[in-house]
């Protein structure tokens, strides 16, 4: 009876293997593949047409295919997992088939390159978003659009974003422990501390993503439980260490390649991939950070509601709505030297802009729009934050006075970081 339930248990476990295998392999293909920043996933993925067959045909949903919201928690996404999860119980099935017919057994090797494939794509794919914090890229940094909207117009995402926009230091210390933990992932020696570090980095991205309803939640839950995998041989020696208080016995992680020639391979193949990896790093970040940080125009990040807006010489008053309202310059850290023009219907234009503050003129054109589409205007700074501008828009000739606010105008920023709060 012992023997029958041990070799139910190890069949179970052999399945189990081969369904787990499948699944990674079949969800991180191509869309898990973020850190090859060169390749189109649309280009090689053969998922969109059996995703859509699937989901119409087994979960009754309508999809738009021009807009299928991949990797945002949509339609899309969740018939694929469905999907992914079929073909690996009917896969791992017959691969459990074949093996007998064969008479092999491989787990070891499995496990090992099953272990091997999920350290190098959380790895690098905590390196990515550990960076994106560092550089305070993926939040972007406390701007005047998000200091001048209110809580209640935002979703939870977008609360969360400026959440994290405010502070540099928790953000980028978040961004340092998912680098520190993914490099670790990239080695042997050090796979456990890394994925130790991840799976406490992973575990607080998913209760954040859970509870600001963040559109990548499956994503942050699929990280979290591959760091869960990785960690799986290690669960008896941390219980045994921080709950038992036993000593453990030290674990290597044995190498998926064990022959000379083989091994040299290895490390040829390893070096290659995180060789094109650096490099392309240092090729992609240069280019975002110094798109989203590099502004000529700073001094000119103003938050102007307009007081007085004449056109064609008649001067218009709140009930006519192509009124200009507010102009916000550089108020989206995303878009440097670029302003939104709102108007009092609540349109918005977003423009790119140059000044030249000897002739002061301000000088600009819509970021969708033409060469020829520019336009000048001749402003000048009055007392107490104001500014009058001049100068023609669409063939109208327009006078608008504002006045205006800085960072400094808004308690958020104006009242940073302090150790002792009542000390001025």
């Amino acid at each position: 009876m012992t023997n029958i339930t041990h070799t139910q248990q190890k069949t179970l476990s052999k399945y189990l293997l081969r369904f787990v295998f499948l699944y990674i392999v079949l969800y991180i293909y191509p869309y898990g593949f973020e850190y090859i920043q060169e390749l189109t996933t649309s280009d090689i993925s053969f998922w969109q047409p059996i995703t859509i067959w699937f989901g119409e045909t087994f979960l009754g949903w309508e999809f738009n295919d021009k807009r299928l919201l991949n990797g945002f928690d949509s339609k899309y996404d969740f018939s694929r997992f469905l999907l992914i999860a079929c073909l690996s119980v009917i896969g791992a099935f017959i691969w459990m088939l074949i093996d007998t017919k064969l008479k092999t057994d491989y787990s070891k090797k499995l496990k090992i390159l099953l272990k091997t494939i999920l350290r190098y794509h959380v790895g690098l794919t905590l390196i990515i978003y550990g960076l994106s914090k560092v550089f305070m890229l993926q939040f972007g940094t406390m701007d005047l659009d998000r200091l001048e909207n209110t809580a209640g117009n935002h979703t939870g995402m977008r609360f969360l974003w400026d959440f994290m926009s405010y502070s540099e230091f928790y953000t980028r210390t978040s961004g340092w422990i998912e680098l520190i933990g993914g490099i670790l992932l990239l080695f042997r020696k050090t796979t456990f501390i890394g994925a130790f570090i991840s799976f406490i980095a992973m575990a607080n991205v998913v209760l954040v993503d859970i509870g600001y309803d963040v559109r990548v939640k499956m994503f942050a839950i699929h990280l979290f439980l591959m760091t869960i995998l990785i960690l799986t041989e290690d669960i008896g020696r941390m219980i045994d260490f921080f709950i038992r208080n036993k000593p453990t016995v030290p674990k290597t992680n044995e190498s998926l390649l064990t022959g000379k020639t083989s091994k040299k391979i290895g490390y040829v193949l390893k070096g290659a991939i995180l060789s094109y990896f650096i490099i392309s790093c240092f090729t992609i970040y240069p280019e975002r950070i110094s798109r989203q940080k590099n502004n000529r125009f700073a001094f000119m990040t103003q938050y102007h509601t307009v007081d007085l807006f004449i056109k064609n010489g008649d001067t218009l008053d709140n009930s006519e709505g192509t009124r200009w309202k507010n102009i916000s310059i550089n108020g989206m850290s995303y878009w440097p030297e670029t302003f939104n023009l709102i108007t009092i219907d609540k349109s918005q234009q977003r423009f790119n802009f140059e000044v030249d503050t000897i002739s002061k003129e301000f000088r600009f054109k819509p970021t969708r729009g033409e060469a020829k589409d520019e336009f000048l205007f001749k402003f000048q700074n009055g007392k107490n934050k104001t500014t009058t501008f001049k100068g023609i828009y669409l063939g109208d000739t327009l006078e608008v006075e504002t006045h205006y606010k800085t960072f400094e105008d808004y308690p958020l920023t104006k009242s940073r970081f302090k150790w002792i709060t009542d000390l001025e």
